[in-house]
């Protein structure tokens, strides 16, 4: 019988490779034998597994059998879309059913999809969006945290719990002493720091060389960055923390040179892939901008929620030191967002020498997210919003020498304090809440969804 519906299936498959094909982070795999017996349904889980499949989209235009569907699911691991056309003359809607609820009894996720995706901007929207959030789940696992340092300032929020992290997110934690960064930065090439400064005194926008922003220490920070860029590399780390306070920040350098340009989409040589870097060493902030990172594709940063400016209705943000500068304008021109980045001397509260990396936020929607425990259990905060531009003179309001962010989130203050629990706030561009909801259903984490 399967051979009579080929065309149907044909047709509908092309419908869902259209619309995976209009997203930039996703790539549909060839499509296995149609699974019209148990055997074929294992051979073509198996065949998936071997070309690194990272989610599973299971086309059912008529009423195939769930045993199928539920063996294939089981040998693949994998959460599954279950998906049919809305053609009143096939049982595709009863066939998605049936395996849907064959695969609940057992416990394995799935989503089900009804009609044509590649003339359906919702639908599409929400096939990708469960990719997405399958892709990163995958993704994550057997990864490598960097913890740089470690606890910093006291604060409890960021700390590790390693066992957790491998049994809930497959994520492992390498511990490296920041010595490692001053041991290494000792042995940087001089010519490399001095292209590295003049690139970076060339592009922006303001450039101090007074103070603790002299050049000889902004080259010290340069070669901390040069150094943390080797330790990743030659470790295998594929996200970091760096503790910075108050050890590096208080008797040798601050670690903005790093907190900006590993999470840049750039630095001198060019473009690269960002690396997420969490500033004092939180881990859990680091876990949520690497998430951010890879559902959107777009840099991911860390800031401080100082305050609220009740006459606009704002959340003032800041981080202490440097964000990734990429935000100063959103542009794929390194150039156009140098422009708008100062160099500012480090703050007298640090006893330690270099620059900050000051600017305003460009005006753009924006997705706020933020993992945390509770009792010990995760969960995941969860805002639409806007960022909001506002004159540089403003940021003399909290520190003139800090990156700030000014966002707009349709949330009262007392009712976000209510449901936010730690200091640190991320961000990505654009509206990601349907591939991070999908993702923390995936992995049963609650979602405080405040807007």
């Amino acid at each position: 019988m399967h051979e009579t519906l080929a065309e149907t299936i044909v047709r509908h498959e092309a419908a869902l490779r259209t619309a995976l094909g209009r997203d930039p982070l996703l790539a549909a795999l060839p499509s296995v034998e149609i699974a019209h017996s148990s055997k074929l349904a294992r051979q073509g889980a198996k065949a998936l597994l071997a070309a690194d499949a990272e989610a599973a989209v299971f086309n059912i235009p008529v009423f195939a059998f769930p045993n199928f569907a539920v063996i294939a699911a089981r040998v693949l691991g994998l959460p599954v879309i279950l998906s049919s056309p809305q053609e009143g003359k096939l049982p595709g809607l009863g066939g998605i059913m049936a395996t849907h609820g064959a695969l609940a009894q057992i416990g394995h996720p799935s989503l089900k999809i009804w009609g044509d995706p590649s003339h359906d901007e919702q639908l599409a929207a929400t096939l990708c969006a469960f990719c997405r959030a399958s892709g990163v789940i995958e993704r994550m696992k057997g990864s490598v945290y960097g913890l740089i340092g470690g606890r910093s300032i006291g604060m409890n929020t960021g700390a590790v719990n390693t066992a957790q992290w491998m049994e809930r997110f497959g994520v492992d934690v390498e511990h490296v002493d920041q010595l490692e960064i001053v041991r290494r930065a000792d042995l940087v090439d001089a010519a490399e720091v001095e292209r590295a400064y003049a690139w970076m005194n060339a592009k922006m926008g303001q450039v101090s060389t007074e103070g603790k922003a002299a050049p000889e220490h902004v080259k010290t920070q340069i070669r901390h960055y040069i150094a943390t860029r080797r330790i990743i590399a030659d470790r295998g780390l594929d996200f970091v923390g760096v503790k910075c306070h108050y050890d590096l920040s208080e008797y040798f350098a601050t670690q903005c040179v790093s907190a900006a340009f590993l999470n840049d989409p750039y630095d001198w040589d060019g473009p690269k892939e960002p690396i997420v870097m969490a500033c004092e060493a939180d881990g859990d902030g680091a876990l949520t901008m690497q998430i951010l990172k890879l559902i959107s594709g777009f840099p991911s940063l860390l800031f401080d929620v100082r305050s609220y400016d009740f006459e606009k209705k704002l959340y003032v943000c800041c981080n202490c030191g440097a964000m990734p500068t990429w935000y100063a304008a959103r542009s794929d021109e390194p150039d156009e967002n140098l422009s708008q980045v100062a160099l500012a001397p480090v703050i007298p509260k640090y006893g330690g020498v270099g620059a900050h990396f000051p600017f305003v936020c460009k005006a753009g929607e924006i997705t706020l997210a933020r993992l945390s425990r509770v009792s010990g259990e995760y969960r995941m905060f969860l805002a639409r919003g806007r960022f909001v531009d506002m004159p540089r003179e403003k940021m003399a309001e909290t520190c003139a020498a800090w990156p700030h962010g000014y966002v707009e989130m349709n949330v009262a203050p007392n009712d976000f304090l209510s449901v936010f629990n730690t200091n640190h706030l991320h961000v990505v561009p654009g509206d990601h809440r349907e591939a991070l909801e999908f993702y923390c259903r995936l992995l049963k984490i609650p979602v405080d969804r405040v807007v």
